[in-house]
């Protein structure tokens, strides 16, 4: 798929940041929180559109924001993004530098900090808390010794994120679609005598060409590599007989998540009677999963309709049944034990885009199965976002 496609499908970026804006304000304002300063990445393009070097920033803090919970953000980008990001948010200004800096360090946060509370005094907020993501100590340090207060603004962020505006859809099932072709060419490249790399360079390839972003795991495993679960691509081949296993992981058009996974038989044997065994169970799990979903359904009753696996599988069992999908993985997290580490006061809500994670193998075995389904919830159920067939030959499907 191409950029002219996107917009064919009538999405309109304008709307689209318009309407995350409007619903991260709307969330503070519920929430109490007058103003954030966001460091997040992903926060920082939910909130303004402008997204610039994100995954090196996803470890250094080369940009960040000013959220009012009303007016417009002000932007402290890279130096060298501002004609760049000036393009989307009207008021876009050079960002401090402190992370390594040596000596300077503290010298240059406070720089920061001193920026960030003159800008507080623009708006009116001074005196203010200022709720904060994702911050080093040196810049939290320098924050407080300027005097502001600063809160957590997880709680307004991770909610506003949750539950997806109209154009965020559009969006995600325009990734959908994209995520349904580099799987297929991805499963086209499963031979023998491939190696995991090559397959992982056949998948970041397929959504590079399309208009995505970066695969940001190597979560592709063959053969042994396969039992337990998290083994990233490696120099080992791909044998006739092995289970392939792969998760998306991607960051696709507009920073929207790709993600699924499937399993694969390489080669055209039958599979072994251990291999079908998980898959059929995995795959079935998944399918229970899917046809609960439904709105107003609490976290727990969820997690309490869907049956358990086979005792064998629950030591390999995949941590967590759901998590949320859209600029990164987010929340909502459901977690397979009903009980215990899910709120009975959160819900299922309409728009939440999903993946449901699933993972069957058995401690010692000599191989797994990893499914994994991105879905939206809708009024009466879910939608698939990321529609890709599962193996039928290892369902045993003629």
């Amino acid at each position: 798929m191409t950029a002219q496609e996107l917009e064919d499908t009538g999405v309109s970026l304008t709307r689209l940041r318009a309407e995350r804006l409007s619903r991260l304000q709307h969330t503070m304002r519920a929430g109490g929180m007058p103003v954030c300063v966001l460091f997040h990445p992903a926060n920082i393009r939910y909130a303004t559109g402008a997204s610039m070097m994100d995954v090196f920033c996803a470890g250094t803090s080369a940009r960040y924001c000013v959220v009012p919970a009303t007016g417009d953000p002000i932007l402290f980008e890279w130096e060298m993004g501002v004609p760049y990001s000036a393009k989307i948010v009207r008021d876009v200004r050079v960002a401090g530098w402190w992370q390594f800096s040596g000596t300077r360090r503290l010298e240059k946060a406070d720089r920061m900090a001193a920026e960030i509370r003159d800008v507080l005094s623009e708006l009116g907020l001074a005196g203010e808390k200022v709720g904060a993501d994702r911050l080093d100590v040196t810049a939290l340090l320098a924050l407080q010794r300027a005097g502001l207060r600063v809160v957590d603004a997880s709680p307004v962020t991770d909610q506003a994120r949750e539950v997806k505006t109209p154009e965020e859809v559009k969006v995600m099932r325009f990734n959908g679609a994209v995520g349904a072709e580099m799987m297929a060419e991805f499963e086209a490249a499963i031979v023998d005598g491939i190696a995991e790399y090559e397959l992982f360079a056949q998948l970041s390839d397929s959504l590079l060409r399309r208009r995505g972003e970066v695969v940001f795991s190597r979560l592709i495993a063959s053969g042994q590599n396969t039992n337990p679960w998290g083994s990233e691509a490696r120099d080992k081949l791909v044998r006739n007989g092995d289970l392939v296993a792969v998760d998306t992981d991607s960051v696709g058009c507009e920073g929207y998540l790709i993600d699924f996974s499937r399993t694969f038989l390489c080669g055209e044997g039958p599979p072994s009677s251990e291999a079908a065994e998980a898959y059929r169970v995995a795959h079935d799990s998944l399918l229970s999963m899917r046809a609960a979903l439904r709105p107003g359904l609490s976290f727990r009753e969820y997690a309490a309709s869907v049956p358990a696996v086979p005792e064998k599988y629950l030591p390999l069992r995949y941590d967590l049944m759901v998590h949320g999908a859209g600029l990164e993985d987010e929340g909502p997290i459901i977690y397979y034990n009903g009980q215990a580490d899910n709120p009975q006061d959160e819900y299922l809500q309409e728009n939440m885009a999903l993946c449901l994670e699933c993972y069957v193998g058995a401690v010692g075995g000599a191989c797994g199965v990893k499914l994994e389904d991105q879905l939206l919830v809708t009024t009466d159920g879910s939608e698939l976002l990321c529609p890709y067939p599962y193996d039928s030959r290892l369902l045993g499907v003629a």
